[in-house]
């Protein structure tokens, strides 16, 4: 039987008939997006159009480093999108638009309006975004204040790891599809910045280890708003700021913590916020939230609880949770609705490679650790994590104290402050101003000619005072709050720099050398004693008007420049060293552990003058002073006034212009115990400076216990007490005074940190 024979074409016809259809090919788990052209797409928009609605599986849209510009919606019915940076630095991916609700669409339709103008919408539930930056870049200065959103969201189960939201007016809306339903948002390690109700909506939104700042409009009266929350009457969840910093370069008692916003005049928005165990700026005013379109902010649900810093002051017009209540308001509160939903567990602290930024002091680590502890820069973005090898990167990274951002800024090698832009070293004859030098300072104000009734005035002591104002601005670095200044390996260092911690909070200094902050103009003050003095005004360390302040690990010195190599003139030491490190102007909260000071006179004043009213400190100069290594100094380790400051495990040695260690000053409550004492006369371990008492225990002077009270008084002729009013509860295990001798100078001082 002969085949029948087909044509080739009817029989691929018939075979592709007879087979099944091809299944669509699934979805890609991971789309690349590239504004160069070398991933699967250029644009974000396109990435998520090839995500096919009702997606069930993870898909992750990958996007390269650059700058992409439009505006994009991730739709309700696409879940399931991961849309990621590919760097860590959220910075180096920036998603941005700029349009503005005043703006008019270029389809002619009208203006965008605030919904309209978000640079991205984000619908779909189970959507995370991590490692970029959401911008509106809407220039506000240039074309006006307006409502212009960088992202609106109002999906459920959202998570945002490590983004950073940019904008001024309306920068994040935190939102729901409409008010009756609920939208869960989980913002970790964010930043966000804006102006006027920057962070507002109907979502449940928690904010948690978060970064927000407001910005500086100019108004030396109100400059904005943090958040403006919308939540229905019967939702019990709207925002939760936990355990974030809230920071502001503006003026302060400019800011508002927030107030409650009636969404569409909504009669039943009851705006939900709670701030709690987050550090907030000056920036806030002491009365912090407000009323919005007729709704009081009593009537909404608005309240802090446990934040500290110098924007969290107590007042009838600050409600605050009790601590029963704050139990069941925590994130995961927030979070689990009926499904149980817990995102937070998911998440850890921010890598660092040098993870010593990362470090916070313990939490019985001396007064330091009071209230809610110092954890300086720890909290840091990555964009603010510096490493600095030269003075002009020091000082850039430092920024403006007012900009209170937490920062980490690690040196690296030796900085010298001496030294110009192009980094050429400088002498103090190029601070001289106003036709000073030495040799006429010295030929107008001997004694011989002008006397010893008055310190010098006129011409020449003008010049010397523009002198060192000229000399103080190019060596003194300011350390504003919420940083941690730390060296990298043994040998940072900062020589001739004054490191100022003036009205700061939350700092911490740590393994750096600092040395020789030498006084190229000091004056000569006749008056001062009874044959005059020179007197300089640089200290290596300052803490001014400062809390929460932690120095340990740290070397101090004069370096290769001691004053012992200075000459006499008048008789006396030209003097070109201040103090070592000084805790002055009401500063209060501070640890200083296991530093090395060396070679220098006088050390350390806490406290600055016998005026309870110059900068009330009666109640202030909290200080914890241990693990300590006082090599050859002269006096004040420490000298204090005032303050209840805990002095243990401390080793000094005597030598060199050795006057006394311990200064008892005016109404100071001293408590020292377990430390040790070598080549010092047991009667001048202290001395008085209208002190009344100390308590000094199980103290050893060259290996032997020592009651220091009665050596004093023995030797004196005095009756100073033993009782000092107060025993510390915050420190560490106290080691034998014996195991001083081989234990603090073998950890002590810079590159010591083990």
């Amino acid at each position: 039987m002969r085949l029948l024979s087909l044509p080739p074409v009817i029989a691929v016809m018939i075979i592709a008939a007879a087979a099944p259809a091809a299944a669509a090919p699934p979805p890609r788990s991971v789309i690349v997006v590239a504004a160069d052209g070398s991933g699967d797409h250029t644009t974000v928009q396109d990435a998520v159009d090839a995500v096919p609605s009702g997606n069930a599986r993870p898909v992750t849209v990958l996007v390269r480093e650059g700058t992409y510009k439009q505006q994009v919606v991730i739709p309700a019915d696409k879940p399931h999108i991961t849309l990621a940076g590919d760097t860590d630095d959220p910075a180096k991916v920036v998603l941005t638009f700029d349009a503005a609700a005043t703006i008019q669409r270029p389809d002619g339709s009208g203006p965008y309006g605030t919904s309209g103008s978000a640079s991205y919408v984000i619908s779909a539930p189970d959507f995370t975004a991590r490692d970029l930056t959401f911008e509106n870049s809407y220039d506000e200065a240039a074309n006006g204040p307006s409502q212009a959103v960088a992202v609106r969201t109002t999906g459920d189960r959202q998570v945002y790891d490590n983004v950073r939201f940019i904008g001024n007016q309306d920068t994040l809306y935190a939102n729901t599809e409409s008010a009756g339903a609920t939208a869960r948002q989980y913002f970790h390690d964010c930043y966000v910045e804006g102006d006027v109700d920057f962070i507002f909506g109907r979502a449940t939104a928690v904010f948690d280890r978060c970064v927000i700042k407001a910005l500086d409009r100019g108004d030396a009266a109100n400059n904005g708003y943090v958040t403006a929350a919308s939540t229905e009457v019967a939702n019990p969840y709207g925002f939760l700021i936990h355990r974030s910093h809230l920071v502001s370069d503006a003026p302060a008692g400019t800011y508002h913590l927030g107030r409650p916003w009636p969404a569409g005049g909504s009669p039943t928005a009851r705006g939900q916020v709670l701030v709690r165990e987050s550090w907030l700026g000056q920036q806030f005013k002491d009365a912090p939230w407000t009323d919005m379109s007729g709704l009081s902010w009593r009537d909404a649900r608005l309240s802090e609880y446990r934040n500290h810093g110098p924007g969290a002051t107590a007042g009838e017009d600050r409600p605050q949770l009790s601590a029963r209540d704050a139990a069941r308001l925590t994130p995961h509160h927030y979070l689990k609705g009926r499904d149980g939903w817990n995102p937070v567990r998911h998440h850890h602290d921010r890598p660092d490679p040098y993870r010593l930024g990362r470090e916070t002091l313990g939490e019985k680590d001396g007064w330091a650790a009071a209230g809610t502890g110092t954890t300086g820069g720890s909290a840091a973005r990555p964009e603010d994590v510096h490493v600095v090898s030269t003075r002009a990167e020091l000082i850039a990274a430092l920024g403006e104290p007012a900009d209170n951002r937490p920062r980490i800024v690690y040196v690296k090698g030796a900085i010298d402050a001496d030294t110009d832009a192009a980094g050429n070293p400088l002498t103090c004859a190029d601070y001289a101003v106003g036709g000073y030098s030495l040799e006429a300072y010295l030929a107008a104000y001997d004694p011989a000619v002008w006397g010893r009734s008055s310190p010098p005035s006129g011409p020449l002591e003008d010049a010397r005072r523009a002198s060192y104002n000229a000399m103080s601005e190019h060596v003194s670095i300011a350390v504003g709050s919420n940083v941690t200044l730390a060296g990298l390996g043994r040998d940072a260092a900062l020589k001739s720099f004054g490191l100022r911690i003036r009205n700061a909070d939350n700092v911490i200094v740590r393994n750096l050398t600092i040395s020789d902050t030498a006084d190229c103009f000091p004056q000569w003050d006749p008056t001062d004693g009874e044959e005059g003095n020179w007197n300089a005004s640089f200290d290596n360390v300052e803490i001014s008007g400062s809390t929460h302040v932690w120095l340990d690990h740290n070397t101090l010195n004069d370096g290769d420049n001691p004053d012992a190599n200075q000459p006499l003139y008048f008789g006396r030491p030209y003097q070109v060293h201040d103090g070592l490190l000084d805790v002055v102007r009401g500063s209060n909260y501070v640890t200083l552990s296991w530093n090395h000071l060396s070679d220098h006179d006088k050390v350390t004043l806490i406290g600055n003058t016998d005026n309870p009213a110059s900068y009330q400190e009666a109640d202030k100069l909290k200080v914890t002073v241990h693990h300590n290594y006082f090599e050859g100094l002269g006096q004040r380790t420490p000298r204090v006034r005032f303050g209840q400051v805990h002095v243990y495990n401390n080793y000094f040695t005597g030598g060199g212009p050795y006057v006394y260690s311990i200064g008892v000053g005016f109404q100071s409550q001293v408590y020292a115990n377990a430390n040790a004492f070598d080549g010092i006369a047991a009667e001048k371990v202290l001395t008085v400076f209208k002190g009344a008492a100390i308590t000094a225990k199980d103290n050893l002077v060259d290996g032997r216990p020592v009651d220091l009270v009665a050596a004093h008084n023995a030797a004196a002729g005095a009756s100073l007490g033993g009782d000092a009013g107060w025993t510390p509860a915050l420190y560490t295990r106290v080691h034998p005074p014996r195991a001083l001798r081989a234990l603090v100078p073998a950890g002590a001082g810079a590159g010591r940190i083990r």
